[in-house]
């Protein structure tokens, strides 16, 4: 009897979920909850287990879920671009693929580990090692890292204009392994919140260049991690600075690099670096 209940209790809930979005969630309208550690369900989480906490529904991302965005209702969402840095033997921050053979990051991720080698991770397990990291002079912050060999993956598109307060941004998340992503719908609010939440760290710096997004008043659920992206319709507009500092009860912030502001310049450098050569190395001498 319980097992018959649990089966009719899943298919009402896959048919609220069609009558909401009017389509299936997943082409066999199965969906696969992670539960936080002493919650419902035996689900073996991976090490960032805060992730779990803050989106509205979690799921393995699989090649086929992929392909039928438009069945899960995130058809403008695409993830695989999002990566993880895996900087010597420890999976860190992440970054976003803007080029076939480009990602950029915070430069937070490995400030203290240049000796150390990098490697970006993909959807998949796919790994490729990275050759060169760019630090942007007009944003010190801002890090493009070079890849040895061009991802098969499609790039992400960068915003080109200037994000004004107020606007509804997607902040993403992912764990370590890349088979959990969080999406928390938020909005850009005044850089002074961001300077409250940052502000015993005399090490942060907040510019002109930046952006300030709204995390939770829980910090329970703040899982926001350097390279982070911030989205506007498909469109990179974002990139987590520091990662999030959240206090309870309070109205926290997450630093962004503003890439809209920075255009065009950071559109050049993109264009200059995907043509990379080593003739254009020599000159820079902006290696690692």
């Amino acid at each position: 009897m319980h097992s018959l209940l649990v089966c009719v209790s899943a298919l009402w809930f896959c048919q609220l979920c069609e009558a909401a979005i009017g389509a299936q969630l997943c082409k066999d309208c199965r969906v696969n909850v992670i539960y936080p550690s002493g919650g419902r369900g035996n689900h073996q989480l991976s090490e960032n287990r805060q992730i779990v906490r803050i989106i509205n529904k979690y799921k393995p991302i699989r090649r086929q879920e992929l392909e039928y965005q438009n069945e899960i209702g995130m058809s403008h969402l695409q993830f695989s671009f999002i990566a993880k840095i895996k900087v010597g033997n420890a999976v860190r921050c992440s970054a976003a693929l803007v080029a076939p053979s480009l990602a950029i990051t915070s430069s937070k991720c490995f400030s203290n580990d240049s000796f150390k080698p990098l490697q970006i991770i993909f959807t998949g397990g796919r790994t490729i090692a990275v050759d060169n990291v760019v630090k942007a002079d007009f944003c010190p912050e801002l890090s493009i890292l070079h890849l040895k060999r061009p991802s098969e993956i499609n790039p992400i598109a960068l915003c080109q204009y200037d994000v004004p307060l107020g606007t509804r941004v997607s902040m993403m998340m992912a764990t370590s392994d890349l088979r959990y992503y969080g999406r928390r719908r938020t909005e850009i609010i005044s850089n002074r919140a961001c300077k409250t939440t940052f502000l015993e760290e005399d090490s942060v710096f907040i510019t002109p260049s930046m952006l300030c997004a709204k995390n939770s008043m829980n910090p329970e659920m703040c899982a926001t991690s350097p390279g982070d992206v911030l989205l506007i319709d498909h469109q990179l507009c974002g990139l987590n600075v520091y990662g999030f500092r959240c206090f309870q009860n309070a109205l926290n912030g997450d630093l962004y690099i503003s890439l809209g502001k920075l255009q065009p310049m950071i559109g050049d450098l993109i264009r200059k670096l995907n043509g990379l050569s080593e003739e254009f190395k020599s000159v820079t001498g902006k290696e690692t």
